[in-house]
């Protein structure tokens, strides 16, 4: 189980709605993939494979690029927090 702070789950979930949009455009298949992770996300105890952590951490790549509407260094640290979880043993 992992704990995320709301502020972490605002994040996430801000990542997965950009990644919705760029997968509308495309793939039947990957949205699947991008809703079953934004299923997960929304539960109070949160249980995600190391492929949904390390898709996140690509997803929240993107709000690096929107300096404007989201704190990098919040973003930066959540890809931190992610990439150890995705690190365990």
């Amino acid at each position: 189980m992992i704990q995320f702070t709301p502020e972490e789950k605002n994040l996430i979930q801000a990542a997965i709605q950009y990644e919705k949009e760029i997968q509308d455009r495309s793939d039947d298949e990957e949205i699947e993939y991008v809703e079953e992770i934004e299923e997960e996300i929304q539960k109070d105890n949160v249980f995600i494979s190391r492929r949904h952590i390390d898709s996140i951490i690509i997803y929240l790549g993107y709000l690096l690029d929107r300096k404007d509407q989201y704190d990098s260094g919040q973003i930066l640290a959540l890809e931190s927090k992610l990439d150890n979880l995705s690190n365990l043993p």
